[in-house]
């Protein structure tokens, strides 16, 4: 009996630490009724969202250049861009260019979204490019068939940058990386729930090789699939492959570093940030331009709305306005890295401390 009491003892004080699990801590009614509210309020985020960034685009400062033909009056350049940025809810942002091949450089390295072209014929000019956003250039029809109608006059449209023949009103960057970050979330999430969190820096460490392997797996093959077997962006595989390894890696790993800091609740998290917030903002065939201000402020920092305008950028512009996307990509990567490097050391000493 003694021995057994000792060894009791010994089996006692030796076991090592084990954290507590939702389920040892709450009632699986309390569990439920908190999944549901969860679920629930995430519905209804995604329903607002969406809605309120789509149920009403408005043109707001869409950046322009306005243009006066030789044969015309002196200044009546700048006499146009003044009134064009006196509009009622300043749908514009007009400056003044020297002439046409100025205004197509500027839409070309992406200072402007299009021209107005004042010709003494009385006929006018609209550049566009569709290829930056369709809606801004149906917008910008939109203003200029109003302000022609006021002064009598008339316009034709000229496209600058159209969209490829397979990409439907520039949408296939959009949903190109909406597959890039659905990936990326969902392997991380996939591994938080069956595996868990790192439990040492050298299992964190296989975890972002992990990720750092399938993103730039899945990053090659949404490019191939675009490029080769749908012809949508012939001829930008490899610039496509390693934006996309980047929308993946940066995606999946900040799920990744919010799993070992918040634990389960990363899930949800990344949810609220990259679908309910980062999808609508990252506009799709809307450029930021007729977006809610909000939205149009925070889709080019979620990583959603980097890679839609990263392949805009690839694709249409030959790299034009491509660093942005880039800079928003490497501050989710070493966030998520530094959390879950960060998170693991930590929970490492507690765990040594405690045993």
């Amino acid at each position: 009996m003694r021995r057994e009491s000792k060894e009791a003892m010994t089996t006692t004080t030796t076991e090592p630490h084990r954290s507590t699990s939702p389920t040892d801590r709450y009632s699986p009614r309390q569990i439920m009724i908190a999944v549901v509210l969860g679920v629930l309020l995430l519905q209804l985020g995604f329903i607002t969202s969406y809605v309120a960034a789509f149920h009403q685009p408005t043109p707001r400062d869409i950046p322009i250049a306005v243009v006066a033909e030789i044969g015309l009056p002196d200044g009546i350049g700048q006499q146009v861009t003044d009134e064009l940025n006196l509009i009622d809810g300043h749908p514009v942002e007009a400056r003044t260019a020297a002439n046409t091949y100025d205004a197509r450089s500027l839409i070309r390295d992406r200072e402007i979204m299009g021209a107005y072209v004042i010709s003494p014929t009385g006929t006018d000019t609209l550049i566009t490019a569709n290829a930056a956003g369709s809606s801004a250039a149906t917008a910008l029809e939109g203003i200029f068939t109003k302000v022609d109608a006021a002064e009598h006059r008339t316009f034709v449209v000229r496209d600058e940058v159209p969209v490829a023949v397979h990409d439907n009103r520039g949408l296939s960057g959009f949903y190109l990386s909406l597959g890039w970050v659905v990936g990326g979330y969902l392997l991380a999430a996939a591994i938080g729930l069956l595996i868990g969190a790192p439990r040492t820096l050298r299992e964190a460490g296989r975890h972002i090789a992990i990720m750092a392997g399938y993103a730039a797996i899945s990053g090659f093959l949404g490019a191939l699939i675009t490029t080769h077997l749908l012809g949508t962006f012939t001829g930008h595989l490899l610039p496509l492959s390693l934006l996309g390894a980047g929308v993946v890696f940066a995606t999946g790993i900040f799920t990744m570093g919010l799993r070992a800091s918040v634990g389960i609740l990363a899930v949800p998290l990344a949810i609220l940030i990259f679908v309910v917030l980062g999808n609508p903002s990252a506009g799709g065939a809307f450029g930021s331009n007729v977006l809610p201000g909000f939205y149009a402020a925070i889709g080019r920092w979620i990583t959603p709305g980097a890679g839609t305008e990263g392949v805009r950028s690839i694709v249409y512009f030959q790299g034009t306005g491509v660093g942005q996307p880039i800079v928003t990509l490497v501050i989710y990567a070493v966030l998520g890295v530094a959390l879950m490097l960060g998170c693991t050391a930590r929970n490492t000493r507690q765990t040594a401390a405690a045993a």
